[in-house]
């Protein structure tokens, strides 16, 4: 993932990883996975760090932090929406970007569509048939008394927190790049095996 010119930077957008996750399902630390040559986290945060001048760690990750990059504890762990809300209550913009790390490819041109999209509503989320992806997306302040809501009553289900906000959603159409590339999260050791398979053979390239 490489932007052939100079990237402008958001001053009104804070990116946020998303750490908090147990990888309960991939048997071991998924962030720290090596990939293309360096740990999988380091793909979205290098990727987040190109295009915003404040980047956060969402989850009790000291291990992945640095002096300009701190890592905040999710103040209702266990959740992706849990992620969501401890940036947006962190961060000093009225926007984050989000991203997960486990994904392997992000893409910084569906990065910049995303935040075309981001005026008059709370959210902006890649959409495939498939449904919504949460975890790569722009969210707004405006989100959080709906988010903490739900999360008092321990009600997790990012879809359903969509229901309550006003969101536009990036259909497959309008993503001007390899979106089932970008969109893919790895969650288990097949997964894993599986792509770096079809590294191997020339089907998925860098």
């Amino acid at each position: 993932m490489h932007i052939t010119n100079q990237q402008h930077k958001h001053t009104d957008v804070t990116g946020v990883l998303l750490a908090g996750g147990k990888s309960l399902r991939m048997g071991q630390d998924k962030a720290l996975l090596e990939f293309n040559g360096q740990p999988l986290f380091q793909h979205s945060l290098d990727l987040l760090k190109q295009f915003f001048n404040t980047v956060m760690i969402a989850g009790d990750r000291p291990d992945l932090a640095t002096a300009d990059i701190p890592a905040i504890p999710d103040t209702y762990p266990g959740s992706a929406l849990g992620g969501l809300y401890t940036g947006l209550q962190k961060a000093q913009t009225d926007w984050i970007f989000v991203a997960p790390c486990d994904m392997p490819y992000p893409n910084a041109r569906m990065v910049a569509l995303l935040l075309q999209h981001r005026h008059g509503v709370d959210a902006v989320v890649p959409r495939t048939k498939d449904g919504y992806e949460p975890v790569f997306a722009l969210y707004h302040k405006s989100c959080l008394v709906q988010m903490e809501h739900m999360l008092q009553k321990n009600q997790y289900r990012i879809y359903d927190f969509y229901q309550r906000i006003q969101i536009y959603a990036l259909d497959p159409q309008q993503h001007l790049c390899d979106w089932k590339r970008t969109l893919v999260n790895l969650n288990t050791p097949a997964q894993l095996d599986n792509l770096k398979e079809s590294k191997a053979k020339g089907a998925v390239k860098d």
